[in-house]
């Protein structure tokens, strides 16, 4: 009889450890921006980034997107609702053209079995922050970000003429001695790395012909656009 016991306050405290959970957490999230190793990288225009928590009374789960594919995991809330382990993280394995994005995103999300987070909601909770143990941070909002924010992030930025052949000129964005560029093929590898952009176009003749994507960095600030070598 005390084994039965036993057994059963082990079920019951295991119960307890899946149920708990932080009702302001709960619902759809939308991805803002990312930042990492003091960068911050926003989403690929024109696409939706969400993450949505739920809670089905016995256990927590994660459902979302990415810019191409879609993952789900398990998660637990500590006691004192101020960080989530993610549990059993899983994904598609789509390879689409926005593959730069990923990694990134996914990366610091989970591609292992688990993840852990430090996580802060607004007073208004209307924006989630999440923290990795590398300091990596995921900021997420109840709207999608606003139409003059997409337009000052996804816009400002200009390529052409793309495709392109011999120079891919780049207008929208003031150059200086800390403005960067990294090009990347389509499965995210890197072709070129940190070179400094001294003028307003790039010399694209010792890339093969394909698609690929360019990376800006200007202070804190990322921006990502596509282009096509011909």
């Amino acid at each position: 009889m005390k084994k039965n016991y036993t057994t059963i306050l082990i079920f019951l405290v295991s119960f307890s450890i899946h149920a708990q959970d932080d009702p302001d957490l709960l619902g759809q999230w939308f991805l803002h921006y990312i930042e990492s190793n003091g960068t911050t990288t926003h989403i690929p225009d024109p696409a939706v980034i969400t993450i949505n928590f739920t809670n089905s009374g016995n256990y927590n789960s994660t459902s979302g997107n990415s810019s191409c594919n879609t993952h789900w995991s398990d998660y637990v809330i500590s006691n004192s609702n101020a960080s989530i382990d993610i549990i059993n993280h899983v994904r598609t394995q789509i390879l689409c053209d926005t593959d730069f994005f990923e990694p990134i995103y996914l990366g610091i999300f989970g591609t292992d079995t688990t993840n852990f987070f430090d996580y802060t909601i607004s007073t208004d909770n209307q924006s989630l922050t999440m923290t990795d143990l590398l300091g990596e941070r995921l900021i997420y909002g109840r709207q999608v970000l606003s139409t003059e924010d997409n337009e000052v992030l996804s816009n400002t930025l200009k390529l052409y003429p793309n495709p392109t052949k011999e120079e891919l000129y780049i207008s929208g964005i003031s150059t200086n001695l800390k403005t960067t560029y990294t090009i990347y093929n389509l499965v995210g590898n890197i072709i070129i790395s940190d070179n400094l952009l001294k003028q307003d176009r790039i010399d694209m003749t010792s890339l093969k012909a394909g698609i690929y994507f360019l990376k800006i960095t200007q202070k804190d600030k990322t921006y990502m656009k596509k282009f096509i070598k011909i």
